[in-house]
């Protein structure tokens, strides 16, 4: 218990020395912040094993300043601690990620009872993440696949820098975490950042951190994500849109291993092992002065290259039921089955979304018809190839003006749709961006 840390926001300043002073005499290190300021400094400065914070601060909204530590710290627990009248403020910060909450007043025996609860679930999340090894798995029984994996179990007990290249939605993500997993820096934190998602005005500051004063706003310091990472990975992804100002700093700090803060005059030491993605030609970018030539080879020690899911269709089935399973533990829908048609159907289309775009059809087959057997009309019709329209125009005469070939055309797709769609005038009106009106009034022309 005496290694146990705890960083305590209240902003009542009788109330919070007399905790701290229970507390230390029960041998947990205590530091105390008043207010929304002083917590985020010590978040910037060290690590906790629980927060207990106070709802309503002086100088931030509670809810947010939980939000914001529990972000950077999503290993951190929290206990809140609010009046009776704010209660529903309590419930919502379980929502942001609390673990429970203390009704002001309340006896240090609640307190030490609360605490104690939260140390124990801490510890049985570790013991669990030890059996289970908390490795992420990788469903395949694809060739194409195989040589990922050799390459996988051969880099990540290195620290060689890795690029993962890869169209979206394939699953590199996924691989970043499977080497993190699998390497000797697997207990320290894997931090990922999309560096398309960033704005280029924000991205030096989220990067490198910044220092209390350094420009207007900055009203602390706090460590940027490289500082985040330390002893741990730095997963960078969309790597080709870090803009070239950072690309120069970033080489930089790869090469010297130390970095600065915006704002700042000290150097800081930096420990990580880097893993990049993109689904650009990096090269092509390189050759259009548009990616440092430096960088590139810097960060691609050991490239990866991903093959989409239309190159390892044999693991479409594996995949289906993979999203099943974990759906029904979310308790999302209920399972369902595919007949053998529906099934090939879902393994000839060509997924320009891959495993993503697969996951959200499983995910909408689920929800949509629970505990069905999905048959091939019940495929949302962007894959269904009987509603593929490329064949009706080879049938069409060039005999007739445009304004009576668009109405025949037009006529024979809503056949189409509604043929697709089992007759269901519903779904057919609403694939069709029509009201059920218009869709009568165009199928009474035909009749």
């Amino acid at each position: 218990m005496a290694e146990t840390k705890l960083l305590m926001v209240e902003d009542d300043l009788l109330l919070g020395e007399l905790m701290r002073e229970s507390l230390e005499e029960a041998g947990y290190r205590v530091r105390l912040a008043r207010n929304g300021a002083e917590a985020m400094e010590a978040v910037s400065e060290e690590s906790f094993d629980l927060v207990l914070q106070d709802i309503q601060l002086p100088d931030a909204d509670g809810l947010d300043l939980l939000d914001e530590i529990l972000r950077r710290q999503p290993h951190w627990k929290a206990l809140v601690m609010t009046a009776f009248a704010t209660v529903d403020k309590a419930v919502k910060a379980m929502k942001v990620g609390a673990f429970d909450f203390l009704i002001k007043p309340f006896s240090m025996d609640m307190l030490f009872l609360k605490i104690e609860k939260v140390l124990e679930f801490r510890q049985l999340e570790k013991e669990v993440a030890e059996l289970k090894g908390e490795e992420p798995k990788l469903v395949t029984r694809s060739p194409a696949m195989s040589g990922v994996l050799d390459m996988v179990r051969a880099v990540a007990p290195t620290d060689a820098a890795v690029l993962i290249l890869g169209e979206s939605g394939t699953g590199k993500e996924l691989l970043t975490d499977l080497i993190h997993a699998q390497s000797k820096r697997s207990r320290k934190p894997c931090v990922k950042i999309n560096c398309a998602a960033i704005p280029e005005n924000l991205m030096e500051s989220e990067l490198f951190g910044v220092e209390r004063g350094a420009y207007t706003g900055a009203d602390r310091s706090r460590p940027g994500y490289i500082e985040q990472a330390a002893g741990g990975t730095l997963f960078l992804d969309e790597i080709g849109d870090l803009p070239l100002a950072m690309q120069g700093k970033l080489l930089r700090v790869l090469q010297e291993k130390r970095s600065f803060r915006v704002g700042g005059t000290r150097e800081t030491a930096v420990d990580f092992r880097l893993i990049c993605a993109t689904n650009c030609k990096l090269l092509d970018l390189v050759a259009q002065k548009k990616f440092r030539e430096d960088l590139y080879y810097r960060i691609s020690v050991m490239p990866v290259q991903v093959p989409p899911l239309r190159e390892r269709r044999e693991d479409i089935p594996l995949l289906v039921a993979t999203f099943q399973k974990r759906l029904a533990q979310a308790g999302v829908g209920r399972e369902v089955d595919f007949t053998p048609e529906a099934l090939e159907l879902l393994q000839q289309y060509d997924y320009p979304g891959n495993i993503r775009q697969l996951k959200n059809i499983v995910e909408q087959l689920t929800i949509r018809f629970p505990g069905e057997t999905i048959k091939p009309r019940q495929i949302p019709v962007t894959l269904n190839k009987d509603s593929f329209v490329g064949s009706l125009f080879e049938s069409f005469t060039v005999d007739k003006p445009l304004k009576e070939a668009v109405q025949e055309f037009e006529d024979r797709y809503i056949a189409k749709v509604l043929k697709s769609t089992g007759g269901n005038k519903t779904r057919t009106a609403s694939i069709l961006g029509l009201s059920r009106q218009m869709l009568w009034e165009k199928m009474k022309r035909t009749e």
